[in-house]
């Protein structure tokens, strides 16, 4: 009798922290998305209104990440609310097969963007002169219609027409073959924590390293640089002149703002990525839980995974006091436009 008690204490309590945890994760889905979305559409407005910003190819990859930044939020949105039981879709290929697929594809290119931002600020430091002809908008475009048709074709297998429906609780369920269950398990999965979360991480940290010894060596040389020598002396002169140009200023603050911004990114990238892919890995070779807790817990580092795809707006805004100086200003403009128009109606 005091067993049964016992167990049937263990079960309420259990069910009763798993409430709390997914009362918690809604709260926090809200949040996050709700922030996420407000974020990406206000780093995208100070990035089209920047004409200095828009003409380097950093930019450019800025401003496609926010893009997918937000395409994704909204996927995310989506297979949270499935999860939750709520299908915003009535159409199950909308629902099971677009949506993922879409969801992966902006997920894969944020990522990638965020590594060429990495790359592109690595080559601009690693090679001045020749970064001129590889680091335009033109190569930018390039590279990512090409990304993009490689990312189509590796996730195309959502779009295959297998047969699949939602249940009640809003989650997709799919009647799949057991050598496209094997495909998916050992192969597909592990690919997509090494492509696009092992690689990214090695690529940006030693892009970043390299990058940081560059800037390090490079004021070690103009420091090193011999006051007497009348060549260098002029050298000096006409290199300090036009930094402290305007347009050098400028340049500089620009290339600043870039780099505090890349930081941040590639330090949120780590701390939030790295959990997600370890648990996809892990969960399809090991069944510890249920489907519901393995639901929960999918949820949670869905979650937390999606802030790197949100915060970026708040981590420009406190990592750079440009970005921060710009919104403000752009801020400004368009609440006295509003005043503007109101009183002229």
């Amino acid at each position: 009798m005091n067993q049964t008690f016992n167990l049937n204490l263990t079960e309420t309590n259990t069910t009763s922290s798993l409430i709390i945890l997914l009362r918690f994760e809604i709260f926090a889905a809200c949040l996050t998305y709700g922030l996420g979305f407000i974020g990406n559409l206000f780093a995208l407005i100070v990035f089209s209104s920047l004409l200095e910003f828009r003409r380097i190819s950093t930019g450019i990859l800025f401003l496609l990440m926010t893009i997918s930044n937000f395409f994704h939020l909204w996927t995310l949105a989506i297979d949270f609310l499935g999860i939750c039981g709520y299908s915003i879709y009535s159409n199950i290929y909308l629902q099971c097969h677009l949506s993922p697929f879409v969801e992966n594809i902006s997920r894969a290119m944020s990522t990638y963007f965020s590594v060429g931002i990495a790359v592109d600020r690595f080559i601009r430091s690693e090679m001045p002169l020749r970064s001129k002809m590889i680091c335009t908008r033109k190569n930018i475009f390039i590279v990512t219609i090409i990304i993009f048709i490689i990312f189509c074709l590796f996730w195309s297998f959502y779009l295959y027409p297998f047969s699949s429906q939602i249940l009640i609780t809003g989650e997709c369920i799919y009647n799949q073959s057991i050598s496209f269950e094997f495909f998916l398990v050992n192969i597909h999965i592990p690919l997509r924590a090494i492509f696009f979360c092992l690689i990214p991480i090695i690529i940006m940290t030693a892009s970043n390293i390299r990058m940081m010894s560059n800037i390090r060596q490079a004021r070690m040389r103009v420091s090193d640089i011999p006051h007497n020598n009348d060549g260098y002396k002029s050298s000096t002169i006409i290199s300090s002149t036009a930094i402290s140009g305007p347009v050098g200023r400028r340049t500089l603050a620009i290339d600043r703002m870039l780099l505090l911004m890349m930081a941040a990114s590639v330090l949120t990238f780590i701390i939030t990525q790295i959990p997600f892919h370890i648990y996809m890995v892990v969960q399809v070779n090991i069944h510890t839980f249920n489907s519901y807790t393995d639901s929960l817990i999918y949820s949670m580092l869905l979650i937390w995974s999606s802030i790197y795809f949100g915060i970026a707006f708040y981590l420009y805004c406190l990592a750079s006091p440009l970005f921060r100086r710009k919104f403000i200003r752009i801020g400004r403009k368009l609440i006295n436009c509003q005043l503007i128009h109101h009183v002229t109606t």
